[in-house]
């Protein structure tokens, strides 16, 4: 493992050993990184082939102690921090084409052009996409290429010598690695089957007593909000949410979809990852045989801490799958 510094002119100035943490994913990681380290006159680093790597934009010294703490975004950072705009004229971004050639076009518009994409046929054809609006160029390409089980790629490289550090995306296909408990394909995985949620949200909006608006919402066989029940006698768990403010049944009904996420049980998968290397937008399958439960859980983030020249890394999931 090559840990590279470069200067603000993204030249490598050369390998160096840090205690550093980097954290990628969606946009629920923070997708930046922390160090302390004697040394000052760097801009940024990288581990080439990988996405390790980003841009010191803070700094903090203290007058009597020799270590500075450096802090900044990682390069799926800087995607998370610029929005797709539609164009003049239109009310949404519709893109479509071949993978890659959609990324290198919404990219050229990115941040001065920063990042690279590499002139290789990715296999996806984009049919028809419409981006949501204003979202975040990380979301976005994420999101468009998660449609179709394909992910985000990014790693940084030297393109030759004496030249600049290059940070390339690109789409690839997601990996699906299936697993049991017993820690076979080099996963251990720990499954949470939580079913002490509510799963049956009492909805009250505007209106006075018996002519207030009234909603019910449940929690269905698969886990979604559903207006129709599942689960009933012993099995049912209520519990009431009171929006006087709605100014409509869809907005009392949007709302109380997210109230009842947030109250409702859930299973969860916990990865951890001896021998197989996972990236951000793969997909674990995890089975417990003994109970029959099935757990289907998208890496949503990568956390690296390096120490001695050793790197370490922890797998995050999405907290409901």
């Amino acid at each position: 493992m090559d840990l590279i510094l470069f200067d603000a002119d993204f030249h490598e100035i050369g390998p160096a050993t840090l205690e550093i943490d980097v954290e990628v994913g969606d946009s629920s990681a923070s997708n930046d990184f922390e160090l302390s380290t004697v040394l000052s006159d760097f801009s940024g680093f990288y581990i080439p082939g990988t996405e390790v790597g980003g841009i010191v934009e803070y700094r903090a010294s203290v007058s009597n102690k020799a270590v500075n703490t450096l802090k900044g975004w990682t390069w799926r950072g800087l995607l998370s921090q610029w929005i797709i705009l539609p164009p003049s004229g239109s009310d949404y971004r519709i893109v479509s084409g071949e993978a890659n050639a959609v990324i290198r076009r919404l990219l050229a518009e990115c941040l001065g052009g920063f990042f690279s994409v590499p002139e290789e046929d990715s296999g996806l054809t984009i049919g028809s996409y419409q981006f949501k609006l204003y979202t975040s160029m990380l979301d976005g390409l994420m999101d468009m290429l998660s449609e179709h089980d394909y992910r985000l790629d990014i790693y940084a490289k030297k393109t030759e010598a004496g030249g600049r550090v290059q940070v390339c995306c690109r789409a690839l296909p997601a990996k699906k690695l299936e697993g049991e408990y017993n820690n076979d394909l080099g996963l251990t995985l720990t499954f949470t089957n939580d079913q002490m949620g509510i799963n049956h949200l009492i909805c009250m909006g505007k209106g006075e007593l018996q002519n207030r608006q009234k909603l019910d919402l449940y929690i269905g066989k698969n886990g979604r909000v559903t207006t129709t029940q599942y689960y009933t006698g012993l099995a049912e768990r209520q519990a009431y949410y009171d929006y006087s403010s709605a100014e409509s049944l869809a907005e009392l009904r949007k709302s109380g979809n997210e109230k009842l996420k947030k109250l409702a049980g859930s299973k969860k998968l916990r990865i951890d990852a001896e021998s197989v290397d996972l990236n951000v937008g793969d997909i674990v399958v995890g089975r417990y045989r003994e109970t029959g439960l099935v757990v289907e859980a998208p890496i949503s983030k990568k956390i690296y801490r390096i120490s001695d020249g050793r790197m370490t890394i922890e797998y995050g999931v999405k907290e409901d799958t």
